[in-house]
């Protein structure tokens, strides 16, 4: 499915005020961008790619935030979409989500997937206790 040019566009311009909020620190206003730019996509969300970066994006933003349940909740939804359960960056940050929550089960699963699809390099700008997780797993 191709997605119409202007709508496309309009989504885009959202997601790069987002960006630019996000850069600033402005979390808030970055993470009320992303989510204009994500009502815009058409239902079924899960059927467009722009709905994969949109939900990883607003993850991530969630993530940084310490929001470690808006992360886990955006993240999820982002496998859910077009080559998302194949992007090593959102296993990533859904791994260090749980983690953080303390739940090592779910964040080992994770963290080993987006290792299989990366190696080690996946990590090298992570805290090293993500990484130490899975170390048994290697």
């Amino acid at each position: 499915m191709e997605m119409n040019k202007q709508l496309h566009q309009q989504i885009v311009k959202l997601c790069e005020e987002g960006d630019q909020f996000a850069e600033l620190k402005q979390m808030s206003e970055a993470i009320a961008s992303y989510q204009r730019a994500l009502e815009l996509v058409p239902e079924p969300k899960e059927k467009w790619s722009a709905a994969t970066w949109i939900y990883g994006t607003l993850g991530d933003t969630y993530f940084l935030i310490k929001n470690y349940e808006d992360a886990i909740r955006s993240l999820e939804y982002a496998l859910k979409c077009p080559d998302g359960n194949e992007n090593p960056f959102l296993l990533l940050r859904l791994g260090e989500s749980f983690y953080e929550l303390g739940e090592f089960e779910k964040a080992k699963a994770y963290l080993y997937k987006a290792y299989q699809i990366e190696d080690y390099k996946i990590f090298f700008q992570e805290d090293d206790k993500y990484f130490k997780l899975i170390i048994e797993l290697i």
